[in-house]
């Protein structure tokens, strides 16, 4: 097996997160691919795990952290990290070692290029243990920093001097206006569910009037900065959804007017 840099013929795989078995949402897509042009030149991998008869079975992208979600020096951040875990396509391939593999081939190429140690947003997701990844990096080595409901930064240094990444400080976001429902979107575009509950939130709030929308994009770092959020979906300033929870724009549009 080998972990590769993304080409032409691995990219849709990639930028659909191995969910080949769905139709393609060119939108999603498109916020995807506008991510990936702003970060590639800036130290970005984004990786697929091939197995010997070239088949996609896993998946990474990790960068370094001041160009991250999170803030620290010296160290790389592993944004995310999966090996396909479903029956259809190339099948389960989860609990073979190739999660070990990817992030052994990961922690070698950051300790060449310089830092200091590594970092990785993950999850516990307790209503969907199956994809929660927060164990599995424990079982790696690294430790817990802070959690942020289901968002836990875990690391592992690799030398004494290296010091341990934070998650950017919370800023509250002002109250909402009384006469409307405010819904505020926090976007990246790194991740294929941030992208689709983001254009959820586009066509649920769509002709409604009494609404106060706000869409930020944090890929620039002075807005994840200036608010302390990477990706979210707020009603009245309180999570729409905890992450891991999927959702339709109906289900938004549907609590949206249950506030009007």
């Amino acid at each position: 097996m080998k972990l590769a840099d993304i080409d032409r013929n691995t990219e849709p795989t990639f930028f659909r997160c191995m969910h080949d078995e769905r139709p393609e949402n060119p939108e999603v897509i498109s916020l995807r691919r506008s991510w990936y042009a702003r970060f590639k030149d800036k130290g970005l991998r984004t990786k697929v795990l091939l197995r010997e008869d070239g088949r996609v079975v896993g998946l990474t992208q990790y960068l370094p952290v001041e160009h991250s979600p999170l803030t620290g020096r010296d160290l790389f951040v592993i944004l995310c990290i999966a090996v396909h875990g479903y029956e259809h396509l190339v099948g389960n391939q989860q609990g073979k070692g190739y999660g070990r593999f990817m992030l052994d081939c990961i922690e070698q190429d950051a300790r060449a290029a310089g830092a200091k140690g590594i970092a990785a947003r993950a999850d516990q997701l307790p209503d969907y243990p199956q994809w929660s990844s927060a164990p599995f990096f424990e079982h790696m080595g690294y430790s817990r920093v802070e959690t942020r409901g289901p968002l836990v930064l875990m690391w592992k240094k690799f030398k004494r001097s290296a010091r341990p990444p934070a998650m950017p400080v919370l800023v509250p976001l002002p109250l909402p206006d009384p006469e409307k429902v405010k819904v505020t979107v926090f976007t990246t575009g790194w991740c294929s569910v941030d992208c689709a509950n983001c254009l959820s939130a586009r066509s649920a709030v769509a002709g409604l009037e009494n609404v106060d929308y706000q869409e930020i994009d944090t890929s620039d770092r002075a807005n994840l900065l200036s608010h302390g959020i990477d990706d979210a979906v707020l009603l009245n300033n309180a999570p729409f959804r905890e992450y891991g929870n999927p959702w339709k724009s109906e289900d938004l549009r549907a609590a949206i007017l249950g506030h009007i």
